[in-house]
């Protein structure tokens, strides 16, 4: 009988995980796969033995840890959406029901994607130092449980009030596009953001390149306007706005800045050196014969 992995975040979607990846492994049964199921731990992901493909229950940051150790053996896999967000599964149309779940890891088609890499850790989605950095350090350090949209409004609340704008220079395959800056810089590999942004709204996973978005802000007000332009999609065809593409990023400062990979903290770094593999990854995504999710 053929094997289908399935990664599980036991703490994703409060609690929930465990049953919905049992509900995704009975489905797979009656379609004649057997489901292997792997708790994963924070730092570590235990790959069960003799995978054709793999299934990651949990968030963005479950699946950016799995995604990598997946992406070293050739596995190609899928997300079950169990975060708060979910913009890996959001940006590739995945659906969230255990039955269409099992039915696209079975059927679906695979398309290759480009794998992030930092010192600090790799990445699907994107990076980032300011102040979404910031607010992402302030909640996890203060975690308690499952994160709701609702935990960001207190991390939201601190860091405006330390006004935390970090100075930034950012060099873009050898040439220096912003220096000693402060604002927000996100270096995309998806378009796509946390609660319904888009500052990198041209990023495409599949073109080898990074999406590069410095927006100049030390205020709480222009940091809104931006939030508010990123909502509407528009953040990039500002005049203030820095964007830029390439193969290999740095983001450097004078002095040591929150860094967040995939909404996960990634400690404090004076310098980040970001690069691609390019098509690194394989996924899983519906195939033009298979019939409509109910996602």
């Amino acid at each position: 009988m053929p094997r289908i992995g399935i990664l599980l975040n036991p703490r994703a979607g409060r609690g929930l995980a465990p049953a919905y990846a049992e509900a995704i492994g009975a489905a797979l049964r009656d379609r004649g796969f057997e489901p292997v199921v792997r708790e994963t731990e924070k730092d570590e992901i235990r790959l069960p033995d003799e995978i054709e493909r793999a299934i990651v229950v949990g968030g963005d940051g479950t699946l950016r840890r799995a995604a990598a150790a997946l992406g070293e053996v050739g596995v190609p896999f899928l997300h079950a959406p169990l975060g708060t967000e979910n913009l890996f599964a959001r940006m590739l149309h995945l659906p969230r029901e255990p039955e269409d779940i099992a039915e696209l890891a079975v059927r679906g088609g695979t398309r290759r994607i480009d794998a992030g890499r930092t010192p600090y850790g790799p990445f699907t989605l994107m990076v980032s130092v300011g102040f979404d950095a910031e607010v992402i350090h302030d909640l996890h350090a203060r975690r308690h449980g499952p994160i709701r949209h609702a935990s960001y409004i207190a991390p939201i609340l601190r860091t405006a009030l330390r006004r935390k704008w970090p100075k930034v220079s950012i060099d873009v395959d050898g040439q220096l596009v912003v220096e000693q800056r402060r604002g927000l810089a996100i270096v995309a590999n998806f378009s796509g953001y946390a609660f319904g942004m888009d500052p990198a709204r041209d990023a495409q996973p599949d073109d080898g390149l990074l999406d590069v978005v410095f927006l100049p802000t030390s205020s709480v007000t222009r940091t809104l306007l931006w939030a508010w332009r990123s909502r509407s999609g528009v953040a990039v065809d500002h005049s203030a706005a820095v964007v830029a593409r390439g193969a290999r990023v740095t983001l450097s400062g004078p002095e040591k800045m929150a860094l967040q990979l995939d909404g996960d903290a990634a400690g404090l770094q004076d310098k980040v050196d970001i690069t691609l593999l390019p098509l690194g990854y394989e996924v899983i995504v519906p195939s033009p014969s298979m019939p409509a999710s109910h996602a």
